[in-house]
């Protein structure tokens, strides 16, 4: 596999990564969680006990994106023989940020279109 296809799926990591960083801290009310509330705070309308309730979904949301990081580390390191696995793993991000953008935010599509574009490197230059 060339590096090309290997920067594109690493690039995709680290922003899982990112994401795990911003759902997982601080623990008591990621930042994630504390954006969303700021934004649609009439919205939500979040009990002490439902904030609790929530923020435990999105620190899972931040484990989920931790091991699809490293997946497409460990995939990326691999290289060509990890192929499927690769795709697999870049779909499910574009199937996450599409999804993100029709429940939470239209800003989460750039995680969909950066999924895309990697995809699209891997799919015509790592196999």
């Amino acid at each position: 596999m060339s590096s090309i296809p290997t920067i594109a799926i690493c690039v995709i990591g680290a922003l899982h990564l990112c994401f795990m960083i911003g759902e997982l801290y601080p623990w008591e009310s990621p930042w994630i969680m504390n954006l969303v509330r700021q934004k649609w705070p009439k919205k939500l309308h979040l009990s002490p006990n439902d904030t609790d309730f929530v923020s435990m979904a999105v620190h899972n949301a931040g484990i989920y994106n931790g091991i699809v990081a490293a997946g497409l580390f460990s995939a990326a390191y691999v290289g060509s023989p990890a192929f499927h696995v690769q795709v697999t793993l870049l779909a499910g991000g574009i199937v996450a940020g599409l999804f993100g953008a029709k429940t939470l935010s239209k800003l989460v599509i750039g995680q969909a279109i950066v999924g895309v574009i990697a995809l699209a490197i891997v799919w015509f230059h790592g196999r």
